[in-house]
């Protein structure tokens, strides 16, 4: 009896702390990726110095398509940051702006605080991206300005695989 317990105490320990299970018990892939500093304003050309922050992108295959999430650190203090998403192709939801010979989206504008740092949130469902492959990377501007971008992630950028369920 004792025996019984013990692995049935194992087997649900490892259900919780290993099995990666998002909302409804649907799976959930989560990929992070560092911010760079980008010299000469390109997002194709992004140095290998760290810039601080990341960014987590999250796959849960349920009504949300897809979850990007990150933080800024080291950037100006109280100043506006335009945040851009490439490659989004096929993506209708709500964007600020876009520029579609890249896919890229800008999705949110959002201000630093004191010490330069500042952070992001994005779900974007199932009836805004359809299923399919992407390669992600996310960018960040000054505010309105589109053609200079001061730190990102790699370019190519994250895998990621849309599909519902």
């Amino acid at each position: 009896m004792k025996k019984l317990i013990f692995v049935t105490v194992l087997v649900l320990l490892s259900l919780v702390f290993v099995t990666p299970i998002g909302a409804a018990g649907k799976w959930v892939n989560s990929q992070k990726a560092p911010f760079y500093v980008v010299n000469g304003c390109s997002s194709n050309v992004v140095s290998d110095e760290l810039a601080g922050g990341q960014v987590t992108l999250v796959d849960p295959m349920g009504n949300v398509s897809m979850v990007i999430q990150g933080n800024l650190e080291g950037l100006s203090p109280l100043a506006m940051y335009d945040v851009w998403v490439r490659d989004l192709t096929g993506y209708t939801g709500s964007c600020i702006s876009k520029y579609e010979p890249l896919g890229y989206f800008k999705l949110a504008t959002i201000t630093t605080d004191e010490y330069g740092n500042g952070n992001f949130h994005f779900n974007l469902r199932t009836d805004q991206l359809p299923e399919g492959s992407y390669v992600v990377q996310v960018a960040i501007n000054p505010y309105n300005n589109q053609g200079c971008t001061v730190v990102a992630t790699q370019w190519p950028g994250m895998n990621v695989t849309v599909k519902f369920q």
